[in-house]
């Protein structure tokens, strides 16, 4: 298992996953995850799968527990691009994501920006595979129905 690689090339799409219930404190809740993966005895089988499973868990910990004090969230999970290659920013992405239901929001996030599969999702939010599908493209349709109502 190469974690150099797991790193960098699953890094970003787990830090925006983690946002969604440890905004400010999402970088934290990332490395936390790959300390636990360093130590993990035996490694996981899938380690993408588990770390997203470690983050969400962890995440909804700390949420949980700093549920009397909770910082204002941030207004964009994204980095900007400098080059303005997509067609919205940071802000007015993380805006449109939260339109979404929570469950649902979750599901896209994890499919669109964590690559994960339907299976793996339903797994990780133990959820049956077919209502994972049908959030997804419920989510989908309803990202659809905003971008066309913005333009």
């Amino acid at each position: 298992m190469d974690i150099q690689h797991l790193w960098h090339t699953h890094v970003r799409g787990l830090i925006l996953y983690a946002r969604q219930w440890a905004d400010r404190e999402a970088e934290d809740v990332v490395q936390d995850a790959f300390l636990k993966l360093l130590a993990a005895k035996p490694p996981p089988d899938e380690p993408k799968a588990w770390l997203y499973r470690v983050v969400r868990n962890t995440a909804i910990d700390r949420l949980r527990k700093k549920r009397w004090f909770r910082p204002p969230p941030l207004d964009n999970w994204f980095e900007n691009l400098p080059d303005r290659t997509q067609p919205f920013d940071g802000v007015e992405l993380t805006q449109l994501l939260e339109t979404l239901p929570q469950h649902i929001r979750e599901i896209v996030i994890a499919k669109i920006w964590g690559n994960l599969t339907f299976r793996e999702i339903a797994e990780l939010t133990q959820r049956p595979i077919s209502s994972v599908h049908s959030d997804y493209q419920n989510g989908i349709d309803r990202l659809k129905k905003e971008l066309g109502d913005r333009n």
